[in-house]
């Protein structure tokens, strides 16, 4: 008579029910949390006056918020791919940097518009746990980086300028009523 024993352990096929980190996705959920952080430190600094006595700490909490998203790229950089779903994510941090560290409006925007034109490089196809909980990461990332575009820092407020305009002085002058 035959007994029946099994070989493979139970669900081993089965894709795993549950989301375990790799090194990228547990260092991307810490960028995201310092990326809002950024946001916020920037978004105080937009609000407040240079004359401000309090405006020297609260740039110095953005500085300190920005190398920490610059740290937390870094390490997402140097971390190795351990499976599928760490590409997009490594993608979108090398983009957040990129941003950060973008020295014009022109060229945060041409950055930022690759979002858009690739956005098959920075989604995750995996199905799952796994995949659910990269597709969330990835969307908070957009939002954050959405944010980050509406900053005063990453847009040029004279860039409706038009060089070719006449200057102010060779403008004539209005007329004013003598009461």
């Amino acid at each position: 008579m035959a007994t029946c024993a099994f070989t493979t352990p139970l669900r081993v096929t089965e894709p795993p029910a549950h989301f375990m980190h790799s090194i990228i996705s547990q260092n991307f959920t810490r960028l995201n949390a310092s990326l809002a952080l950024y946001i916020e430190c920037e978004r105080d600094l937009e609000q407040a006056d240079c004359f401000d006595l309090a405006f020297t700490s609260w740039a110095a909490d953005a500085e300190r918020a920005r190398a920490e998203v610059l740290e937390r790229v870094a390490q997402i950089t140097i971390a190795p791919v351990e499976r599928p779903s760490d590409l997009p994510l490594k993608r979108a941090a090398l983009l957040t940097r990129a941003l950060i560290e973008s020295e014009s409006a022109e060229a945060f925007t041409s950055l930022y518009r690759l979002l858009d034109s690739y956005a098959h490089l920075f989604a995750c196809r995996q199905h799952g746990a796994v995949g659910a909980r990269v597709r969330q990461m990835l969307q908070t990332c957009h939002c954050h980086l959405e944010a980050l575009a509406e900053l005063g820092e990453f847009t040029d407020p004279g860039e409706g300028w038009d060089e070719a305009a006449p200057e102010a002085s060779s403008l004539p002058k209005p007329l004013a009523c003598a009461h």
